[in-house]
Protein backbone atom coordinates (compact mmCIF):
# COMPACT_ATOMS: atom_id res chain seq x y z
CA UNK A 1 0.00 0.00 0.00
CA UNK A 2 1.37 3.40 -1.00
CA UNK A 3 1.68 5.76 2.00
CA UNK A 4 -0.37 8.95 2.04
CA UNK A 5 1.41 12.19 1.11
CA UNK A 6 2.82 13.89 4.19
CA UNK A 7 4.55 17.15 5.00
CA UNK A 8 6.89 17.19 8.00
CA UNK A 9 7.70 20.56 9.55
CA UNK A 10 10.34 21.23 12.18
CA UNK A 11 12.61 23.93 13.52
CA UNK A 12 15.66 22.50 11.74
CA UNK A 13 16.53 20.22 8.83
CA UNK A 14 19.91 18.48 8.38
CA UNK A 15 19.69 16.60 5.10
CA UNK A 16 22.65 14.19 5.44
CA UNK A 17 24.59 15.57 2.48
CA UNK A 18 26.84 17.81 4.56
CA UNK A 19 24.97 20.94 3.43
CA UNK A 20 24.23 23.73 5.89
CA UNK A 21 21.22 23.11 8.16
CA UNK A 22 17.91 24.68 7.09
CA UNK A 23 15.91 26.47 9.82
CA UNK A 24 12.09 26.41 9.91
CA UNK A 25 12.10 23.62 7.35
CA UNK A 26 9.68 21.22 5.69
CA UNK A 27 10.03 17.84 3.98
CA UNK A 28 7.32 16.64 1.61
CA UNK A 29 6.96 12.85 1.37
CA UNK A 30 5.01 11.31 -1.50
CA UNK A 31 4.77 7.73 -2.79
CA UNK A 32 7.49 6.54 -0.41
CA UNK A 33 9.98 9.10 -1.71
CA UNK A 34 11.14 12.61 -0.84
CA UNK A 35 9.29 14.99 -3.13
CA UNK A 36 10.79 18.24 -1.83
CA UNK A 37 12.82 19.74 1.02
CA UNK A 38 13.52 23.33 2.02
CA UNK A 39 12.25 26.29 4.04
CA UNK A 40 8.65 25.73 5.11
CA UNK A 41 7.55 29.08 3.70
CA UNK A 42 8.58 27.93 0.20
CA UNK A 43 6.62 24.68 0.25
CA UNK A 44 5.26 23.99 -3.28
CA UNK A 45 1.55 24.56 -3.84
CA UNK A 46 1.22 20.96 -5.01
CA UNK A 47 1.80 19.83 -1.41
CA UNK A 48 -1.30 21.64 -0.21
CA UNK A 49 -3.42 18.49 0.05
CA UNK A 50 -0.91 16.50 2.08
CA UNK A 51 -1.30 15.71 5.76
CA UNK A 52 0.94 17.92 7.92
CA UNK A 53 2.94 16.75 10.94
CA UNK A 54 4.32 19.78 12.76
CA UNK A 55 7.19 19.20 15.21
CA UNK A 56 8.23 22.56 16.68
CA UNK A 57 11.55 22.48 18.49
CA UNK A 58 12.60 19.33 16.63
CA UNK A 59 15.21 18.44 14.00
CA UNK A 60 14.53 16.43 10.85
CA UNK A 61 17.38 14.18 9.69
CA UNK A 62 17.55 11.15 7.40
CA UNK A 63 17.01 7.73 8.91
CA UNK A 64 20.27 6.81 10.62
CA UNK A 65 22.75 4.34 9.15
CA UNK A 66 24.96 2.01 11.20
CA UNK A 67 27.81 0.78 9.02
CA UNK A 68 29.00 -1.95 11.40
CA UNK A 69 26.72 -4.27 13.34
CA UNK A 70 26.43 -7.94 14.27
CA UNK A 71 22.70 -8.66 14.37
CA UNK A 72 23.19 -12.21 15.70
CA UNK A 73 24.92 -10.88 18.84
CA UNK A 74 23.11 -9.19 21.72
CA UNK A 75 25.88 -7.37 23.62
CA UNK A 76 26.62 -10.09 26.15
CA UNK A 77 29.97 -9.89 28.01
CA UNK A 78 31.52 -12.63 25.84
CA UNK A 79 30.83 -12.43 22.09
CA UNK A 80 31.80 -16.05 21.46
CA UNK A 81 29.37 -17.33 24.10
CA UNK A 82 26.70 -14.88 22.97
CA UNK A 83 26.69 -16.37 19.46
CA UNK A 84 27.33 -20.03 20.33
CA UNK A 85 23.74 -21.24 20.04
CA UNK A 86 21.93 -22.77 17.12
CA UNK A 87 21.27 -21.05 13.80
CA UNK A 88 17.62 -20.71 14.85
CA UNK A 89 18.49 -18.97 18.12
CA UNK A 90 20.88 -16.61 16.34
CA UNK A 91 18.23 -15.78 13.75
CA UNK A 92 15.70 -14.99 16.47
CA UNK A 93 18.26 -12.74 18.14
CA UNK A 94 18.87 -11.01 14.81
CA UNK A 95 15.13 -10.39 14.37
CA UNK A 96 14.88 -8.78 17.82
CA UNK A 97 18.02 -6.71 17.31
CA UNK A 98 16.81 -5.50 13.93
CA UNK A 99 13.65 -4.25 15.57
CA UNK A 100 15.71 -2.40 18.21
CA UNK A 101 17.69 -0.73 15.46
CA UNK A 102 14.54 0.49 13.73
CA UNK A 103 12.97 1.77 16.95
CA UNK A 104 16.08 3.89 17.54
CA UNK A 105 15.69 5.57 14.16
CA UNK A 106 18.20 3.42 12.27
CA UNK A 107 16.78 2.48 8.87
CA UNK A 108 19.87 0.95 7.22
CA UNK A 109 22.66 -1.23 8.65
CA UNK A 110 25.65 -3.19 7.40
CA UNK A 111 26.10 -6.54 9.12
CA UNK A 112 29.78 -7.51 9.22
CA UNK A 113 29.85 -11.04 10.51
CA UNK A 114 27.53 -13.92 11.31
CA UNK A 115 28.27 -17.65 11.27
CA UNK A 116 26.01 -18.24 8.28
CA UNK A 117 23.15 -16.47 6.49
CA UNK A 118 21.20 -15.26 9.55
CA UNK A 119 21.59 -11.54 8.82
CA UNK A 120 21.07 -12.12 5.11
CA UNK A 121 17.74 -13.81 5.87
CA UNK A 122 16.66 -10.94 8.10
CA UNK A 123 17.54 -8.45 5.37
CA UNK A 124 15.49 -10.36 2.82
CA UNK A 125 12.50 -10.45 5.17
CA UNK A 126 12.71 -6.69 5.75
CA UNK A 127 12.91 -6.12 2.00
CA UNK A 128 9.85 -8.33 1.49
CA UNK A 129 7.90 -6.42 4.12
CA UNK A 130 7.39 -9.42 6.40
CA UNK A 131 9.69 -8.18 9.18
CA UNK A 132 10.14 -4.82 10.89
CA UNK A 133 13.73 -3.65 10.77
CA UNK A 134 16.26 -1.58 8.89
CA UNK A 135 17.39 -2.45 5.39
CA UNK A 136 20.40 -4.79 5.72
CA UNK A 137 23.60 -4.96 3.69
CA UNK A 138 25.16 -8.21 4.91
CA UNK A 139 28.62 -9.75 4.58
CA UNK A 140 27.67 -13.23 5.74
CA UNK A 141 30.61 -15.00 7.37
CA UNK A 142 33.68 -12.85 7.97
CA UNK A 143 36.77 -14.09 6.14
CA UNK A 144 39.50 -14.89 8.68
CA UNK A 145 42.70 -16.95 8.77
CA UNK A 146 43.13 -20.29 10.49
CA UNK A 147 43.14 -19.47 14.21
CA UNK A 148 42.14 -15.90 13.38
CA UNK A 149 40.04 -13.30 15.15
CA UNK A 150 36.26 -14.02 15.43
CA UNK A 151 36.66 -17.40 13.74
CA UNK A 152 33.29 -18.31 15.29
CA UNK A 153 31.67 -15.63 13.11
CA UNK A 154 33.87 -16.43 10.17
CA UNK A 155 34.85 -18.47 7.19
CA UNK A 156 38.43 -19.77 7.35
CA UNK A 157 40.58 -18.93 4.33
CA UNK A 158 44.36 -19.21 3.87
CA UNK A 159 46.21 -18.40 0.66
CA UNK A 160 45.07 -16.44 -2.38
CA UNK A 161 42.90 -19.14 -3.92
CA UNK A 162 41.02 -19.79 -0.68
CA UNK A 163 40.41 -16.04 -0.39
CA UNK A 164 38.80 -16.03 -3.81
CA UNK A 165 36.76 -19.11 -2.91
CA UNK A 166 35.56 -17.48 0.32
CA UNK A 167 34.25 -14.49 -1.63
CA UNK A 168 32.42 -16.78 -4.04
CA UNK A 169 30.92 -18.86 -1.23
CA UNK A 170 29.63 -15.75 0.54
CA UNK A 171 28.27 -14.42 -2.74
CA UNK A 172 26.44 -17.71 -3.26
CA UNK A 173 25.03 -17.42 0.26
CA UNK A 174 23.58 -14.02 -0.64
CA UNK A 175 26.17 -11.63 0.77
CA UNK A 176 26.07 -8.07 -0.54
CA UNK A 177 29.49 -7.06 0.83
CA UNK A 178 32.59 -8.81 2.17
CA UNK A 179 34.30 -8.57 5.56
CA UNK A 180 37.94 -9.59 5.93
CA UNK A 181 39.77 -9.81 9.26
CA UNK A 182 43.12 -8.17 8.49
CA UNK A 183 44.59 -8.11 12.03
CA UNK A 184 44.11 -9.77 15.37
CA UNK A 185 41.37 -8.49 17.63
CA UNK A 186 40.64 -7.53 21.21
CA UNK A 187 38.11 -10.32 21.71
CA UNK A 188 40.35 -13.23 20.64
CA UNK A 189 43.06 -14.60 22.93
CA UNK A 190 46.52 -15.29 21.61
CA UNK A 191 46.40 -12.77 18.77
CA UNK A 192 48.03 -9.36 18.85
CA UNK A 193 45.35 -6.85 17.74
CA UNK A 194 48.07 -4.81 16.01
CA UNK A 195 49.62 -7.69 14.06
CA UNK A 196 48.61 -8.23 10.41
CA UNK A 197 46.75 -11.46 9.75
CA UNK A 198 47.14 -11.79 5.99
CA UNK A 199 49.83 -11.23 3.41
CA UNK A 200 49.36 -8.57 0.77
CA UNK A 201 48.82 -11.16 -2.03
CA UNK A 202 46.06 -12.80 0.02
CA UNK A 203 44.29 -9.49 0.60
CA UNK A 204 44.70 -8.45 -3.01
CA UNK A 205 43.15 -11.70 -4.21
CA UNK A 206 40.13 -11.22 -1.95
CA UNK A 207 39.59 -7.59 -2.92
CA UNK A 208 40.03 -8.26 -6.62
CA UNK A 209 37.48 -11.09 -6.49
CA UNK A 210 35.00 -9.09 -4.44
CA UNK A 211 35.23 -6.02 -6.66
CA UNK A 212 34.91 -8.21 -9.75
CA UNK A 213 31.51 -9.22 -8.39
CA UNK A 214 30.69 -5.60 -7.43
CA UNK A 215 30.94 -6.28 -3.71
CA UNK A 216 32.56 -3.73 -1.42
CA UNK A 217 35.13 -4.89 1.14
CA UNK A 218 35.34 -3.91 4.81
CA UNK A 219 38.56 -4.77 6.63
CA UNK A 220 38.77 -5.27 10.37
CA UNK A 221 42.17 -3.67 11.06
CA UNK A 222 43.36 -2.29 14.39
CA UNK A 223 47.14 -1.85 13.95
CA UNK A 224 49.02 0.26 11.41
CA UNK A 225 50.53 -2.67 9.52
CA UNK A 226 47.18 -4.32 8.88
CA UNK A 227 45.56 -1.00 7.98
CA UNK A 228 48.28 -0.24 5.44
CA UNK A 229 48.17 -3.74 3.93
CA UNK A 230 44.39 -3.60 3.58
CA UNK A 231 44.41 -0.10 2.05
CA UNK A 232 47.12 -1.07 -0.43
CA UNK A 233 44.99 -4.06 -1.42
CA UNK A 234 42.10 -1.68 -2.22
CA UNK A 235 39.54 -2.24 0.54
CA UNK A 236 36.63 0.20 0.74
CA UNK A 237 36.64 0.74 4.49
CA UNK A 238 38.79 0.15 7.53
CA UNK A 239 36.87 -0.91 10.63
CA UNK A 240 38.32 0.29 13.96
CA UNK A 241 41.73 1.69 12.85
CA UNK A 242 42.74 2.55 16.41
CA UNK A 243 46.45 2.84 15.62
CA UNK A 244 47.05 5.08 12.61
CA UNK A 245 50.41 6.54 11.65
CA UNK A 246 51.14 9.15 8.97
CA UNK A 247 51.63 6.51 6.28
CA UNK A 248 48.25 4.92 6.99
CA UNK A 249 46.47 8.27 7.00
CA UNK A 250 48.10 9.24 3.70
CA UNK A 251 46.88 5.98 2.16
CA UNK A 252 43.32 6.76 3.29
CA UNK A 253 43.56 10.09 1.51
CA UNK A 254 45.05 8.57 -1.65
CA UNK A 255 42.59 5.67 -1.92
CA UNK A 256 39.41 7.42 -0.74
CA UNK A 257 38.64 4.55 1.63
CA UNK A 258 36.48 5.38 4.64
CA UNK A 259 37.37 4.97 8.28
CA UNK A 260 34.66 3.43 10.47
CA UNK A 261 36.11 4.00 13.96
CA UNK A 262 33.55 2.11 16.11
CA UNK A 263 34.21 4.11 19.29
CA UNK A 264 31.26 2.26 20.82
CA UNK A 265 33.09 -1.08 20.87
CA UNK A 266 35.94 -0.28 23.31
CA UNK A 267 33.61 2.03 25.26
CA UNK A 268 31.20 -0.85 25.86
CA UNK A 269 33.97 -3.24 26.82
CA UNK A 270 35.60 -0.89 29.31
CA UNK A 271 32.35 0.24 30.93
CA UNK A 272 30.66 -3.15 31.06
CA UNK A 273 30.98 -6.69 32.34
CA UNK A 274 33.48 -8.10 29.84
CA UNK A 275 36.17 -10.38 31.34
CA UNK A 276 39.28 -8.59 32.58
CA UNK A 277 41.50 -10.15 29.89
CA UNK A 278 39.36 -8.46 27.25
CA UNK A 279 39.48 -5.12 29.06
CA UNK A 280 43.27 -5.33 29.32
CA UNK A 281 43.47 -5.74 25.55
CA UNK A 282 40.97 -2.96 24.90
CA UNK A 283 42.65 -0.26 27.01
CA UNK A 284 45.64 0.51 24.75
CA UNK A 285 43.42 0.51 21.67
CA UNK A 286 40.94 2.90 23.28
CA UNK A 287 43.78 5.13 24.49
CA UNK A 288 45.19 5.47 20.97
CA UNK A 289 41.88 5.83 19.16
CA UNK A 290 41.01 9.48 19.77
CA UNK A 291 44.37 10.78 18.56
CA UNK A 292 44.25 8.55 15.47
CA UNK A 293 40.74 9.71 14.64
CA UNK A 294 41.59 13.38 15.16
CA UNK A 295 44.63 13.09 12.90
CA UNK A 296 42.55 11.34 10.25
CA UNK A 297 39.81 13.96 10.12
CA UNK A 298 42.39 16.75 10.12
CA UNK A 299 43.88 15.13 7.01
CA UNK A 300 40.48 14.93 5.31
CA UNK A 301 39.87 11.19 5.69
CA UNK A 302 36.24 10.32 5.03
CA UNK A 303 34.54 8.79 8.06
CA UNK A 304 31.35 6.77 8.46
CA UNK A 305 29.57 5.84 11.66
CA UNK A 306 29.47 2.24 12.78
CA UNK A 307 29.03 0.90 16.30
CA UNK A 308 30.10 -2.78 16.12
CA UNK A 309 26.77 -3.37 17.86
CA UNK A 310 26.40 -6.76 19.51
CA UNK A 311 29.91 -6.83 20.97
CA UNK A 312 30.24 -6.73 24.79
CA UNK A 313 27.87 -4.19 26.37
CA UNK A 314 27.46 -2.47 23.00
CA UNK A 315 23.72 -2.58 22.42
CA UNK A 316 21.92 -2.31 19.12
CA UNK A 317 20.33 1.01 18.20
CA UNK A 318 23.05 3.34 19.47
CA UNK A 319 24.54 4.89 16.35
CA UNK A 320 23.43 8.22 17.84
CA UNK A 321 25.86 7.55 20.67
CA UNK A 322 28.59 6.76 18.15
CA UNK A 323 27.98 10.10 16.44
CA UNK A 324 28.25 11.84 19.80
CA UNK A 325 31.60 10.15 20.47
CA UNK A 326 32.83 11.26 17.05
CA UNK A 327 31.92 14.85 17.95
CA UNK A 328 33.70 14.48 21.29
CA UNK A 329 36.79 13.31 19.37
CA UNK A 330 36.83 16.40 17.15
CA UNK A 331 34.28 16.03 14.33
CA UNK A 332 31.77 18.85 13.88
CA UNK A 333 28.08 18.01 14.40
CA UNK A 334 26.93 18.41 10.78
CA UNK A 335 29.74 16.11 9.62
CA UNK A 336 28.89 13.62 12.36
CA UNK A 337 25.27 13.55 11.21
CA UNK A 338 26.50 13.00 7.65
CA UNK A 339 28.79 10.22 8.91
CA UNK A 340 25.73 8.53 10.45
CA UNK A 341 23.52 9.07 7.39
CA UNK A 342 24.65 9.97 3.87
CA UNK A 343 28.34 9.05 4.15
CA UNK A 344 27.57 5.64 5.66
CA UNK A 345 24.83 4.94 3.11
CA UNK A 346 27.18 5.83 0.25
CA UNK A 347 29.79 3.45 1.66
CA UNK A 348 27.16 0.72 1.72
CA UNK A 349 26.30 1.43 -1.92
CA UNK A 350 22.74 2.51 -1.03
CA UNK A 351 22.80 6.01 -2.45
CA UNK A 352 19.06 6.68 -2.31
CA UNK A 353 19.00 6.43 1.49
CA UNK A 354 20.74 8.40 4.21
CA UNK A 355 19.93 11.71 2.50
CA UNK A 356 16.86 13.90 2.24
CA UNK A 357 16.77 15.15 -1.33
CA UNK A 358 14.25 14.93 -4.12
CA UNK A 359 13.82 11.33 -5.29
CA UNK A 360 15.49 9.68 -2.29
CA UNK A 361 13.74 6.99 -0.28
CA UNK A 362 11.60 8.57 2.43
CA UNK A 363 13.56 7.25 5.43
CA UNK A 364 13.22 10.08 7.94
CA UNK A 365 13.94 10.61 11.61
CA UNK A 366 12.43 13.45 13.64
CA UNK A 367 14.27 14.06 16.92
CA UNK A 368 13.48 16.37 19.79
CA UNK A 369 15.76 19.41 20.09
CA UNK A 370 18.49 20.99 17.98
CA UNK A 371 20.75 18.13 16.86
CA UNK A 372 23.45 20.50 15.63
CA UNK A 373 23.73 22.34 18.93
CA UNK A 374 23.48 19.05 20.85
CA UNK A 375 24.30 15.89 18.91
CA UNK A 376 22.83 13.81 21.77
CA UNK A 377 19.39 14.79 20.45
CA UNK A 378 19.78 12.06 17.82
CA UNK A 379 19.07 9.59 20.61
CA UNK A 380 15.61 11.10 21.26
CA UNK A 381 13.41 9.98 18.32
CA UNK A 382 9.90 11.43 18.09
CA UNK A 383 8.96 9.91 14.73
CA UNK A 384 10.61 7.35 12.46
CA UNK A 385 9.56 6.88 8.84
CA UNK A 386 10.68 4.13 6.50
CA UNK A 387 9.78 4.44 2.82
CA UNK A 388 7.29 7.13 3.82
CA UNK A 389 5.45 5.00 6.41
CA UNK A 390 5.59 5.90 10.07
CA UNK A 391 7.08 2.88 11.84
CA UNK A 392 7.79 4.38 15.27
Amino acid sequence: MVPHPLVLKASLLVDGTGAAPVPDAAVWLRDGRVAWTGPADRLPEAAAGAEVLDAPGATIVPGLVDAHVHLVASAGPDLAADTAGTASSRTLAAVANARRQLESGTTLVRDLGAPADEAIAVGRAVEAGTLAGPRVVAAGAAVTMTGGHIHYLGRIADGAEQMRLAVRENLHMGATCIKVVATGGVLTKGLDPRRPAYTRPELEALVEEAHRHRLTVAAHAIGEGGVIAALRAGVDSIEHGMFLDDAAIQLFVETGARLVPTFSAPAGILAGAAPEWIKERARPAAAAQRASFAAAIDAGVRVAAGTDAGTPDNVHGNVAGEAAMMVSAGLDAVSAIRAATGEAAELLGVTDRGVLREGAAADVLVVQGDAVADIACLAAPRHVFQDGRQVV
